[in-house]
């Protein structure tokens, strides 16, 4: 049986408004596509679900793990496209995304994507997103082996994807037809680990994206 916990969004301070420009586009989704391969990846070897619900494909020239269960499915894409009409909105107004795995309901283990900026400011062009491909294969190949550097999760856990954004994203995703089905929840009780332990995976800085993945892992409660 596939359990799920509802999407978050974090709540930060910030409040700037800029229009996305259309050479911005092919950036937003690969940031996308590549967010996809990720959760799937992090989900299936963090075994919080059955093997046999993922299947193989290939991408990055590397072999990479997809759910086919359809609620699980679902969730993700539901979560996917709010990214998108956030960053259509404005940007600069994901903060970071963050996969986080609970027991009893206290964060045990998160992978955060910390948002720097959609591009970075680079004066080598990358026109064939070469060196951006090599970097998510990079990340997606630390992620296959998280196994060797955290602690297994617990059975009986949970995850949820959380969105860091700002005051008025609530909104704009309950007024927006594309997002007002889906069950957003204020996350305003933020709890926070006892014994974190944090360790970095890859700084992403290309033409075409500018962030930073890193894992914070409660050794403490995860036993």
């Amino acid at each position: 049986m596939i359990t799920l916990c509802n999407v978050m969004i974090t709540i930060c301070t910030y409040t700037s408004l800029s229009q996305m420009s259309q050479d911005k586009i092919v950036g937003v989704d690969i940031l996308l596509e590549f967010l996809e391969i990720a959760f799937n990846h992090i989900l299936f070897f963090r075994k919080i679900y059955p093997k046999e619900i993922f299947v193989k494909r290939k991408i990055y020239g590397i072999t990479i793990y997809v759910s086919e269960h359809p609620e699980l499915n679902e969730y993700l894409l539901n979560v996917l496209n709010a990214i998108r009409e956030l960053i259509r909105e404005d940007e600069n107004s994901v903060k970071a995304i963050n996969l986080t795995f609970y027991k009893n309901k206290l964060p045990i283990e998160k992978f955060v994507f910390d948002m720097i900026k959609l591009q970075a400011e680079l004066t080598e062009k990358d026109p064939y997103y070469l060196k951006t491909e090599e970097a998510l294969k990079t990340i997606c190949l630390k992620l296959s082996i998280c196994g060797t550097y955290l602690k297994p999760i617990p059975e009986n856990s949970t995850f949820s994807i959380e969105i860091q954004t700002y005051e008025t994203a609530h909104i704009i995703l309950s007024e927006n037809p594309k997002c007002e089905d889906f069950p957003w929840i204020i996350k305003d009780d933020v709890m926070e680990m006892t014994d974190k332990n944090l360790l970095p995976l890859k700084d992403i800085r290309t033409d075409c994206l500018n962030f930073q993945i890193y894992v914070i892992e409660d050794t403490a409660n995860k036993t």
